[in-house]
Formats: C-alpha cells, structure tokens, sequence
C-alpha cells in the first residue's frame, strides 16, 4: 500500500489540530493511494510530446474517497508556456472543489521539481506531476504538496 506524507503528518497532529482539520474540511484530503485513469495518463503522455519544445501545464481533477485519490481528467486554465517555463493562472480555477493538483512538462530529461515548482506545489493542491523526455510513464515524477515523491497506479 502506498502511504502518504501527508498521512502520516495527520497521525501525528495534536487534538486541536485535528479538530482545525475537520471543522475546515481538510479531512477530507488524506489519502494513502493516488489512481490514475489510463484515458487521463495517455492524454498528458500525447499533450507532452506535442508540445516540445514548449511546456505544458494543466490542473488535475479528482476526488479523495475513502483513502484513495482518484485522478480523472484534466482542467485547462489560461495561463502561458514556453520552452523556459510554464504559468498558469490559478485565480481562474472554478470554484468547485476537484482540483486535486497539477500536471507540467519539462522539455529535458529531468522530471525533478524546481524551486518555482515546490512552491506552487505548497499552494495549489495535493498531488502533483512532473513529466520530462522521453515523455513516457517511466519519465514521470509525482510529488505531494510538501515536494515529496509519491507514487500511483495506473487504472
């Protein structure tokens, strides 16, 4: 079973914190396995290798049940790309509450978080991927808010 920081954290939070947690719903975010539909990983592999050299970003939708967080499709968001950076512009997102995170590409062969991304990361979400050359599954790094590596199934 994978098992999440942010689960563990949670364990570890004292009775206030706990109850900060549920009276603000973030409760409800803990998960100790992230699935991803294949339709969802097969459109990030092709929106990656159409996009080189450029990057692309994406937000991820999904919801948190019983334990497992489930990945199953992709919001867009205006925002800008280049072959230097990605920006998306977050003030956009709806306002529903299935944005579980992002998705970008990097046009090298490292899919390791910068210092921008880490702090997107810590504001936008609780599971993120990063996909680099030779843009495949086996070239895609998932992180959770903290920048920690995580990892997912296929389904």
């Amino acid at each position: 079973m994978i098992l999440s920081k942010a689960l563990i954290k949670m364990e570890k939070l004292s009775l206030f914190q706990r109850l900060m947690n549920y009276l603000l719903g973030t409760d409800k975010k803990i998960f100790q396995e992230v699935h991803i539909d294949q339709e969802v990983l097969d459109e990030i592999l092709q929106i990656a290798r159409n996009s080189y050299p450029n990057e692309f970003v994406a937000m991820l939708q999904g919801k948190v049940k019983e334990g497992v967080l489930h990945i199953d499709g992709l919001l867009f968001l205006p925002g800008e790309t280049s072959d230097q950076g990605a920006v998306l512009n977050v003030f956009m997102m709806p306002l529903v509450d299935e944005g579980i995170g992002s998705v970008h590409s990097h046009p090298g062969h490292n899919a390791s978080p910068s210092t921008a991304d880490l702090h997107f990361f810590s504001k936008n979400g609780l599971f993120h991927m990063i996909i680099a050359q030779p843009y495949t599954v086996e070239s895609i790094n998932a992180y959770n808010s903290f920048g920690e590596r995580v990892d997912f199934r296929v389904i």
